[in-house]
């Protein structure tokens, strides 16, 4: 089938990702707005398995290429019966309709961390998605991925995994950590460094320090589960003081639950934080609870002068935004975005509008010394410090390796 334009129309599958967590759906339509660049010979039209399907339609609405898919119920039996008759390997089937996937005409693995061994077993389910693309003669390509701890696997299920990386025609990886670490594992599909999605949503922007009167502020229950819930008390009297020192706050989520779990939501902890402050100074806090769905937090992020924020998906969309950014680190992603970011692109000219800090190690000074690097940066350049990556995208080698990728 073609367009009026003459193009063939092709559909794209992605894997599974919360949209709830605004860092997903950043990923989504980075990646989207990636292969748009990337196959411009095609009409595309893109599929995501949601299982609230109203609200990620609904969030997604202002994309209309893009069709979301709901999760059916009875598939989960399905799945039981093969994972206890151990068929799941051989016999995978989506949790979404399965002619959905099999009429796609290509496959994208999605998402950060789901190849990061935590618990020594295979990721199985993101492996069935290819293995599934694999039996219907489906192209797979991998986007914006880390991976870790292969060794705490059992040799012949390294092997396996191996096998499963190497069908993948491209394997975009997010930093040269990652790139090394599957050539040391005899990784052999093709594999490109290639920036987090955020950077293909927004390639340029125009970073405009100045003065800082407001600051918007994201914890995660990640960062209260690593450091314990004292962090909760530790960011309420920050906060106190900053107040008292004439800044006012936006609380902003970049996570959030429908289920109201308080594992995954960030309103639950910034709540939390707000009830810690004395109420004679809550007037200076506003709770952007409101703020669900990229566009809606994009728009709560570009009203502050400066972000403190744990997500680091919320980091990477204040910094895209031209933000101050204060990096919290509850893992090793964020100084390593930080540092790939200062070094390696435009960002470097703004390198001292930006700060990171293991997320129990933030202090009143540290803020304030960001606080006063900004000001004199925005003293240094009162008509902002322009950034585009696309000149750097552009000598890439994974357009190459697209131009392959036959739909």
């Amino acid at each position: 089938m073609t367009t009026a334009s003459g193009k063939p129309i092709k559909t794209v599958l992605f894997s599974y990702l919360q949209l709830s967590n605004v860092g997903c759906e950043i990923i989504i339509r980075g990646t989207i707005r990636f292969l748009e660049r990337a196959l411009p010979q095609y009409d595309l039209r893109f599929v995501v398995s949601s299982y609230a399907p109203e609200r990620d339609s609904e969030i997604m609405a202002d994309l209309p290429h893009v069709e979301v898919i709901p999760m059916l119920s009875w598939k989960r039996y399905l799945r039981a019966i093969l994972r206890q008759t151990k068929r799941f390997d051989r016999f995978w089937s989506p949790r979404f309709s399965s002619r959905a996937f099999a009429r796609s005409n290509l496959f994208v693995s999605v998402g950060g961390d789901i190849y990061t061994i935590f618990d020594g077993r295979l990721p199985d389910d993101w492996m069935g998605y290819e293995a599934f693309a694999t039996r219907h003669r489906i192209p797979s390509i991998m986007f914006g991925a880390n991976m870790e701890k292969f060794e705490v696997l059992s040799p012949a299920d390294r092997a396996l995994l191996v096998a499963h990386l190497d069908r993948f025609r491209l394997l975009a990886v997010r930093d040269r950590k990652t790139e090394d670490y599957l050539a040391a594992h005899a990784v052999k599909a093709p594999t490109v460094v290639y920036p987090d999605p955020v950077f293909s949503l927004r390639p340029s922007t125009v970073v405009r320090p100045g003065k800082i009167r407001r600051i918007g502020l994201n914890l995660s229950p990640l960062a209260v589960e690593k450091f314990g819930p004292g962090i909760v008390d530790t960011y309420a009297k920050l906060v106190s003081e900053l107040i008292k020192a004439g800044y006012s706050f936006d609380f902003i989520p970049h996570v959030y639950s429908t289920d109201g779990d308080k594992g995954l939501d960030d309103r639950f902890v910034l709540h939390d934080i707000y009830r810690k402050v004395d109420p004679a100074l809550h007037g200076s806090i506003r709770l952007r609870d409101d703020a669900l769905g990229f566009n809606k937090v994009s728009a709560a992020l570009s009203e502050v002068d400066l972000v403190i924020a744990a997500r680091m998906h919320c980091c990477l969309n204040a910094l895209t935004l031209g933000k101050a950014v204060y990096f919290l680190e509850y893992s090793v992603k964020a100084k390593a975005m930080l540092d790939w970011a200062t070094s390696e692109t435009p960002y470097s000219a703004a390198r001292d509008a930006y700060a990171t800090v293991p997320a129990d190690t933030l202090t009143l000074a540290g803020v304030q010394e960001l606080i006063a690097r900004v000001e004199d940066l925005g003293t240094r350049h009162p008509d902002g410090i322009a950034v585009d990556l696309d000149p750097q995208f552009a000598t890439s080698p994974i357009w190459g390796i697209m131009a392959k990728v036959a739909l």
